[in-house]
């Protein structure tokens, strides 16, 4: 049976604000306020994100971490934390620029993916972290350039995940069926994920200046299909006669229509849909349930 502590404080949509004032008031930085309560970075990080719920316990040792009330936290309803003057917090706990422009870029990121580009303003991405509009734009003068940051965030995020899941993998083939597994769209971050890149192209098509790194960023994944596949090769799993580039052709084409027809809603099609249609696309020169 679930303790008290251990359940979920009661929905609160500015939790994560909340705490993030707290933090900046403590004078903390994120990373050292997950080592204070003994909470995992990336856990707090989505929970800021609003990806993840925290817990009442985690709110009630955040609250005493920062010095605030657990009723400011999930009611807002205390009063708010004073926060010192810019330059004696940064002169008595030093935060990182690149950390702050991460916490920046994380915010961005997930009200793009979630509101939709033109529906987020400076301001909005300024109140999701906690900080001021001039720092935003300090950090990313325009939001064009948030937009291209975020994405080359899911970039680096992708490709993490693949080598982390190719690391793991038994053979050219297994990695391949990870890599199908990777592209489906069946948690929030990767519906954020999607989202974000599908609207990276909408403005691309309208704006020319988006091009080359949406294109660089395409290209690399493309890479990573036509090398797998050539591996798949060389272990004798692929058929001799298969065009390697037309099939990854082919495979990415089917990897972005699914994914739109899903986070779209306009067919009945879902992850597991995709999936499989996915493998079958490999099926006339590769065995993927082999």
């Amino acid at each position: 049976m679930t303790s008290v502590e251990d359940r979920p404080p009661a929905p609160a949509a500015d939790l994560p604000t909340r705490v993030r004032t707290a933090i900046r008031a403590a004078g903390l930085s994120q990373r050292e306020l997950a080592g204070r309560i003994g909470m995992d970075p990336t856990a707090l990080s989505k929970a800021l994100r609003g990806t993840r719920r925290l817990r009442a316990r985690e709110v009630a040792a955040i609250a005493k971490a920062c010095g605030v009330s657990t009723v400011y936290l999930t009611e807002g309803t205390a009063p708010e934390p004073v926060l010192p003057p810019r330059n004696e917090r940064d002169r008595a706990h030093p935060v990182a620029a690149r950390e702050r422009r991460d916490q920046i870029l994380e915010a961005a990121t997930v009200l793009i993916a979630r509101r939709g580009y033109h529906n987020v303003r400076v301001s909005d991405i300024a109140r999701s972290c906690g900080t001021s509009t001039a720092t935003v734009h300090y950090h990313f003068p325009s939001k064009d350039a948030a937009l291209h940051d975020a994405l080359e965030h899911y970039a680096q995020r992708l490709r993490t995940r693949l080598r982390e899941e190719f690391g793991r993998a038994s053979s050219a083939r297994d990695k391949l069926r990870r890599l199908i597994e990777v592209q489906l769209p069946l948690t929030g971050d990767d519906i954020d994920e999607w989202s974000l890149w599908i609207q990276f192209w909408n403005q691309a098509m309208l704006d020319p200046r988006l091009r080359p790194a949406q294109r660089r960023i395409y290209s690399g994944w493309y890479e990573v299909v036509v090398e797998l596949l050539h591996e798949c090769g060389a272990e004798g799993d692929l058929a001799p006669e298969a065009d390697v580039e037309a099939l990854a052709d082919r495979f990415t084409a089917m990897v972005d229509g699914l994914a739109m027809q899903i986070l779209a809603g306009s067919t009945s099609m879902g992850p597991d849909r995709m999936r499989s249609l996915l493998m079958g696309a490999f099926e006339p020169y590769l065995d993927l349930l082999g």
